[in-house]
């Protein structure tokens, strides 16, 4: 069996006024996607996927060096990446890195991220063994790779 090596995503949106309180909840490690299955049906299929808690608040291993400054483990994201939630506006960044499997981060854009959010300033995905980012945008509700 291959190892499954780590995917590094970075995220700026803007999520719709429906989902704020799920989002600043997770977002601050209070609950995970799976707590919300029974109040937005569509979480049931992401929910279920082994990592699926990962998102956001796993550590970014294995990523680029210019992800992050500072040295283990007091590094901190990088281009305004840190993990935060404005209630008010409902602007959502983080970064985080996980193991891929089942293509949970694929399934995060099109099952979670296309249905809560309004705008996408930035969606970043990298494979550790990559020298480049594929990079998507949020069009017609959703999710769409654009290199």
């Amino acid at each position: 069996m291959e190892k499954e090596m780590f995917t590094g995503l970075r995220i700026k949106v803007t999520i719709k006024k429906d989902f704020h309180q799920m989002i600043n909840e997770i977002n601050d490690e209070e609950a995970d996607f799976c707590d919300f299955v029974d109040q937005f049906l569509f979480l049931k299929k992401y929910a279920k996927l082994k990592r699926s808690e990962l998102i956001p608040s796993g550590i970014s291993s294995y990523m680029p060096t210019g992800w992050e400054k500072g040295e283990y483990p007091n590094q901190q994201p990088t281009d305004g990446f840190e993990r935060k939630f404005n209630v008010e506006t409902g602007f959502w960044t983080f970064q985080c890195s996980l193991k891929n499997y089942d293509r949970v981060i694929e399934s995060f854009f099109t099952d979670v991220l296309a249905n809560i959010i309004v705008s996408a300033e930035h969606i970043e995905c990298q494979h550790e063994e990559d020298h480049e980012s594929i990079m998507y945008k949020y069009i017609n509700g959703e999710i769409v790779r654009v290199n």
